[in-house]
C-alpha cells in the first residue's frame, strides 16, 4: 500500500509538471522525514552524565534505551521502565527542554526509512520540495539546514523551500495555518503533503482537497485531533 500511495505521488507530480504548472510537494520534518527518537536518546545519555551523581539509577536503564523506545515525551521512556521520581522528572524535562530545539542536537537525528531517495524523486520529477516546521529561526535553522544537505535531502539550487517558524514562542499549529497563505501565494499545484500530526494533516487536507495527504505513523502530540479517513496512512516511506 505505501509503495503504491507514494508511486501516484510521483506520477501526480509528473503529471503537473508535463502541464506546465508548478507541482509542490510539502513535508513536515520531525517525525515526519526525520526520526527524532536519536535527539531524544543523546539528551537522556547527556543528562545521565551530568546527573549521575543524583540519580544513579538512570544510567543503567539508559543504557539499554534505543532510539525506538523513545516517544512523545522522553520521560515516559524513563517512567515505564519503572523510574517515577518526581524530581529526576522535573530536571529532566528541564535538561531536555534547554536542548531539544536547538542547532546542535538537532544534528542527531535520522531519515526515516525511504525519506531521502523519496524526497529525490519527487524533486526528478519537477517537484518544489516545500519544508514547512515547527522548528524555529534564531536556534534552529542552521543544524536544520545542515542536516538536511548532510543526509541528502535536495535543498539548494532553487527546487527547495525551507520553512520555519519565526520564532520559538509561535505555536505550531497556528505556524502551518498561517504558512497556507504563503504556499498558495507560490501559485504553484500542491499535489501531496506529508506530516505526522493528524491535526495539521487535517488542514492540509482541508485546504488543498485536490492533493494526496499522508499521515506517518509515528510519533505525535498525546492529545492529537482524530485524523480525517480520507488521509493515506503510512508507516514510513520505504517503497
Amino acid at each position: 500500500m505505501p509503495a503504491a500511495s507514494l508511486n501516484k505521488v510521483l506520477d501526480a507530480v509528473r503529471a503537473t509538471a508535463i502541464s506546465g504548472a508548478v507541482p509542490v510537494v510539502v513535508f513536515d520534518l520531525d517525525s515526519t522525514l526525520f526520526c527524532t527518537g536519536p535527539r531524544n536518546l543523546k539528551i537522556l545519555r547527556d543528562f545521565c552524565v551530568a546527573h549521575s551523581a543524583d540519580h544513579p539509577g538512570v544510567a543503567a536503564v539508559v543504557e539499554h534505551l534505543v532510539p525506538a523506545d523513545m516517544g512523545w515525551n522522553v520521560n515516559e521512556a524513563l517512567k515505564a521502565r519503572g523510574l517515577h521520581d518526581a524530581t529526576l522528572h522535573a530536571r529532566l524535562k528541564k535538561f531536555w527542554a534547554e536542548r531539544f530545539f536547538t542547532n546542535e542536537y538537532v544534528l542527531h537525528d535520522e531519515p526515516l526509512e525511504g525519506a531521502v531517495a523519496f524526497a529525490a524523486k519527487c524533486r526528478a520529477e519537477g517537484a518544489l520540495l516545500y519544508y514547512l516546521t515547527g522548528r524555529h529561526v534564531g536556534g534552529m535553522e542552521q543544524g536544520t539546514a545542515a542536516s538536511l544537505v548532510q543526509h541528502g535531502f535536495p535543498l539548494y539550487g532553487g527546487h527547495a523551500i525551507l520553512h520555519l517558524k519565526p520564532n520559538f514562542e509561535t505555536a505550531d499549529r497556528a505556524f502551518k495555518q498561517q504558512a497556507l497563505t504563503a504556499i498558495a501565494a507560490l501559485g504553484g499545484t500542491v499535489v501531496a503533503t506529508f506530516e505526522n500530526e493528524p491535526g495539521n494533516a487535517n488542514l492540509f487536507l482541508r485546504s488543498f482537497p485536490g492533493a494526496q495527504h499522508f499521515l506517518l505513523l509515528t510519533v505525535h502530540s498525546p492529545d492529537a485531533e482524530a485524523p480525517d479517513a480520507q488521509l493515506i496512512a503510512i508507516p514510513s516511506f520505504r517503497c
